[in-house]
């Protein structure tokens, strides 16, 4: 299967707890959080990796930009996380697994990587 037909699957799974976390976010950043996910839930990869940036798009960014600890299940093969925007430029980063997309933190304040 090709997953970059199918749309995105958000999982929370795998979210770091701390400054990051989902729990860290106010009322208004975690109803645009479901927002975001809701806007992109039919959307093919294929067709989000042709999307802004700053849109319904994604951009990658390197491991070694990411200021917080690097999870210990994070293997060598994942070499950039992914960015998507759940309000306005708040970030969520995470990285991409066939067509499951886990969410590792919330840069909610604009300091998990240099922007």
């Amino acid at each position: 299967i090709n997953t970059d037909k199918l749309p995105p699957i958000f999982s929370l799974e795998k979210i770091q707890s701390g400054k990051y976390c989902l729990s860290q976010l106010n009322e208004k950043n975690k109803a645009m959080f479901s927002d975001a996910i809701y806007r992109r839930k039919a959307t093919p990869w294929s067709e989000i990796k042709q999307q802004h940036r700053h849109g319904l798009g994604a951009e990658k960014i390197s491991k070694s930009s990411i200021k917080a600890a690097i999870p210990k299940f994070i293997t060598e093969d994942v070499s950039d996380f992914l960015v998507f925007r759940y309000n306005g430029m708040h970030p969520m980063v995470g990285y991409r697994q066939r067509e499951i997309f886990y969410v590792l933190w919330f840069d909610h304040d604009f300091t998990l990587y240099d922007h």
